[in-house]
């Protein structure tokens, strides 16, 4: 089995980055591909990591992170003392926070776009400050709604609640709410910046409401993930609620540190 031919001129360790992606970002992109247009059949095997090695011209360390990447991506599996074997044409539909940074705590790694349904004003009690962490008196702008891969029909990622402080309510009305976080818009338009977020993940049975909308059986397992930013003197700024269906569409990474000797 082979994959389709290279630039002759991506010698060993000279595979280019383009527009500063990493090489082994690049091996997974193109695997894909090959994975995607049948070149690469389902059921196949892929060749050995040394034999991509010399392909792509990059160094075994760089076709191992590219591999983790396509069996993240549900689109190969490995089989100890056999190879790695694809088991999909397709990447399955997986909504991964990837974690680099504090900074990327507070961002989606893949483009979302939240779908809102309702808003409704209110004053946050007693009840709902115990799901939020925070918040009891503050008057709140509550968005409803489902998120979803940016420009695709499907599938549902997750039922969000999002609260917005009244204060802060107008920017609800801008275009691209939805696909810019809150927190974002808030400091591009007022010129508050977020200083910490706050995050709690809990394990929970999904409410048959919420089964039904991300499309899994009744009392299917589910992560509810809340989420608050704050700015100066804990000021709060956003607070979300996101219910996800534990599988197959969530999973979540994080990584402060590059993978060891991966150019």
């Amino acid at each position: 089995m082979t994959t389709r031919r290279r630039d002759s001129a991506c010698a060993p360790g000279l595979l280019p980055l383009v527009g500063g992606t990493p090489r082994y970002a690049s091996v997974a992109s193109a695997l894909a591909e090959d994975i995607a247009e049948g070149r690469l059949a389902v059921g196949g095997r892929l060749p050995t990591e040394q034999e991509l090695s010399a392909l792509f011209g990059v160094s075994r360390a760089t076709v191992r992170e590219a591999l983790r990447r396509l069996r993240a991506a549900g689109l190969v599996e490995a089989e100890q003392g056999v190879g790695t074997r694809i088991i999909a044409r397709h990447p399955r539909p997986t909504y991964e926070m990837a974690v680099q940074s504090l900074a990327d705590l507070m961002g989606y790694a893949s483009p979302t776009e939240l779908l809102v349904e309702h808003r409704t004003r209110l004053v946050v009690d007693a009840a709902l400050t115990e799901l939020l962490g925070d918040g009891f008196g503050v008057e709140m702008l509550r968005l409803s709604g489902l998120r979803r891969p940016l420009g695709q029909s499907g599938p549902i990622l997750s039922c969000v609640d999002m609260y917005i402080p009244a204060v802060f309510a107008a920017l609800a009305e801008r275009s691209e709410l939805g696909r810019v976080p809150v927190y974002r818009l808030v400091e591009r338009e007022v010129g508050v910046k977020v200083v910490d977020m706050r995050q709690d993940i809990a394990a929970i049975a999904l409410t048959p409401e919420d089964a039904k909308r991300l499309e899994v059986p009744p009392g299917s397992p589910g992560l509810r993930i809340v989420r608050r930013f704050y700015g100066r003197r804990g000021r709060l700024l956003e607070a979300t609620v996101n219910i996800h269906a534990a599988a197959p569409r969530f999973s979540y990474r994080i990584r402060t540190t590059a993978p060891e000797n991966v150019s």
